[in-house]
């Protein structure tokens, strides 16, 4: 292949990923104008231990350490309504690594449950993956629902005080036919702010976050948004 042709097929791919660079560059732009992550930019860390009990794709049955991070999706002022989040991290024995899962406000149809929705307190909210796990060729969704005293708040200041206990955790499939599998439990707050989430690096053994051309998306906005504000990855 001569240098002519080589040039012309790297004009060709630069054209073709420029869409993908711009939503990277959206992210990182707004991470450097935040100085906190592009989305979800402000948040409180949990210790907490997830116990499943059935035995199901994604995550192993047992109980497990993990770290929780409640955020909100535009970091509205207050308790304004806004789409909340989830941030999990298992820290798991076998295998020897971690597993980020990242939930949002969202519906639980079988087609609302790809759609964040804003919500005005943290237990007037089911937190789903928004996006499925493809897993020995099917799909599954995980969902959490808060459990214990209504929290009618949608603040982060007042997370330190009156945060969820706990969740259930669901697991679903592409019919969206909703099982309770475990339990999230929240206990000390921790004191991690630059705690970095990345479900795409850090996904289940033997599943992945599907379908294919949203992941490469979600992965650009994830890097973008560490490039913006020169934070590292986490471990993969």
């Amino acid at each position: 292949m001569n240098r002519e042709t080589l040039s012309r097929a790297g004009a060709v791919r630069l054209v073709a990923n420029a869409p993908a660079h711009g939503f990277s560059a959206v992210f990182r732009a707004m991470a450097w104008l935040r100085r906190a992550p592009a989305v979800h930019p402000r948040g409180v860390t949990f210790a907490a231990r997830l116990t499943v009990d059935q035995q199901i794709p994604l995550i192993p049955q047992g109980d497990h350490l993990a770290t929780v991070r409640l955020s909100k999706g535009a970091g509205t002022p207050g308790g304004w309504p806004d789409v909340l989040g989830v941030a999990l991290r298992l820290h798991l024995q076998e295998p020897v690594e971690p597993c980020d899962f990242l939930f949002s406000s969202a519906g639980d149809g079988r087609w609302s449950r790809w759609l964040p929705v804003p919500a005005e307190g943290w237990s007037a909210a089911r937190y789903g993956t928004l996006a499925p796990y493809e897993s020995a060729g099917r799909w599954w969704w995980l969902m959490l629902t808060p459990s214990g005293a209504p929290i009618r708040h949608a603040s982060i200041q007042q997370l330190e005080h009156s945060a969820p206990p706990g969740f259930a955790l669901h697991i679903g499939d592409e019919a969206a036919d909703w099982h309770q599998i475990g339990r999230l439990d929240l206990h000390e707050h921790l004191d991690e702010p630059g705690l970095v989430f990345d479900p795409i690096l850090n996904h289940p053994h033997g599943a992945v976050p599907a379908p294919s051309w949203l992941r490469d998306l979600r992965e650009r906005a994830y890097s973008g948004s560490r490039q913006g504000r020169n934070a590292q990855p986490p471990v993969a």
